[in-house]
């Protein structure tokens, strides 16, 4: 049974893990598989692609949701 796609577009903030310096925000603009807040905040693949997008090597980043809106269903998956 094929899931919804969702379209989000999130406001967050990073660091490196441990660091006393102020966060820096960035947005994506991308799609997730649920419109769970909760459950897209613990995603890993939108984590890795945060990471993607920062260009960061490092593993261990402190990051910070600021804004999540969910634009709305674009499809289904096809599996």
């Amino acid at each position: 049974m094929p899931s919804p796609i969702y379209r989000v577009i999130i406001e967050y903030g990073y660091r490196n893990q441990g660091s006393a310096r102020a966060y820096k925000y960035k947005k994506i603009d991308t799609f997730v598989l649920t419109n769970d807040i909760e459950m897209i905040k613990k995603d890993k693949r939108l984590k890795q692609r945060m990471s993607r997008q920062i260009s960061s090597r490092n593993k261990q980043l402190d990051i910070t949701f600021k804004n999540i809106y969910i634009e709305g269903q674009y499809g289904e998956t096809t599996y």
